[in-house]
């Protein structure tokens, strides 16, 4: 749905037909109708703000012409008219423009005030899951942050990640591509599911849905269901791959899941999430395969779940611990 016909609705300047159809749009899913409040709460409030300001504008206006006619009856010299530049009126209007757009930007909540100017979300020591206004949600994992904007009558939904991980469940709008940028790569989306890991040495990207279109520098890949991209932010390279297993989806859905996957990325996936030090201390632990689901709770427990499942030891030392 075009937001410029939603704010010709509110407007009641939509003939029959186009009525008809924003009527049918909203009715027709949760989600649609869930959006359209939204904007008819921002409108509503924005017209509320405004006015108001206008009426105080004029108020203060009218005191400041009081007292400045009653300093020129006391004035023992000739009073003289004050007459105030054009320049000055319209920097005054200015001013006032800017100020009651901050107000409104005040008094909206959380990511309503995307339609106006850009919103952060971070995470700090857990997870935190963002529902956008398009519908689409955010999975933020520990330590991460991003700015998140869609302007009302913009063209895009744009996400700029600063660090860390996240996991996107972007619903499809075609007149409105969403686009995540990380340093110098912009990933393009209409409608899919990624995951996208930002640090100083590398960005990877991984499809769990859909397709994207990831550019950098120079280069353009297009990845599918269950393809990835590293890219070395060093040298510039970048690699596509197959992804063979979903552990990085444990921040989203708080367990690991291990299908026929290897022990050493299972183990990585661990040290990643729990900031452990396990390594694996056996040629033959290193080249075992496990199918298990670890949830994302006691590392003591998930340690001794791999213990069981493979046969295997688990010895505590001093920097770590090892696996053989």
């Amino acid at each position: 749905m075009d937001d410029q016909l939603l704010i010709n609705y509110l407007l009641g300047e939509t003939d029959p037909r186009e009525t008809d159809l924003v009527k049918q749009w909203i009715a027709a899913d949760l989600r649609n109708r869930a959006y359209f409040e939204q904007m008819s709460w921002v409108w509503d409030k924005s017209a509320h703000l405004l006015e108001k300001q206008e009426v105080d504008n004029n108020v203060a206006w009218s005191q400041f012409k009081d007292r400045r006619d009653r300093m020129e009856e006391k004035s023992q010299f000739t009073p003289k008219r004050i007459f105030f530049p054009d320049w000055l009126r319209v920097a005054a209007v200015i001013t006032l423009v800017i100020l009651g757009g901050w107000l409104i930007g005040s008094y909206l909540p959380g990511p309503v005030r995307a339609f106006y100017t850009s919103v952060v979300f971070e995470s700090e020591e857990a997870s935190r899951k963002e529902v956008l206004l398009d519908g689409s949600v955010l999975t933020l994992n520990k330590n991460s942050s991003l700015r998140y904007s869609q302007k009302l009558l913009g063209n895009r939904r744009l996400v700029d990640l600063a660090g860390g991980e996240v996991y996107f469940e972007v619903v499809k709008n075609e007149a409105k591509p969403f686009v995540v940028t990380a340093e110098e790569m912009i990933l393009t989306v209409l409608g899919t599911s990624f995951h996208v890991n930002q640090s100083p040495e590398m960005i990877e990207v991984i499809v769990d849905a859909g397709e994207v279109k990831v550019a950098y520098q120079d280069q353009v890949i297009f990845l599918k269901k269950n393809e990835k991209v590293t890219i070395d932010t060093a040298s510039g390279g970048m690699e596509k791959e197959v992804n063979r297993d979903k552990l990085f989806r444990y921040y989203v859905e708080g367990k690991f899941v291990a299908e026929s996957t290897a022990l050493p990325e299972l183990v990585e996936a661990l040290n990643k999430a729990y900031g452990s030090k396990i390594a694996i201390g056996s040629e033959r632990a290193q080249n075992m395969l496990i199918t298990t689901t670890l949830e994302y709770g006691s590392l003591e427990k998930n340690l001794e779940v791999i213990r069981e499942t493979l046969g295997l030891s688990i010895i505590q030392k001093e920097n770590g611990i090892v696996v053989e």
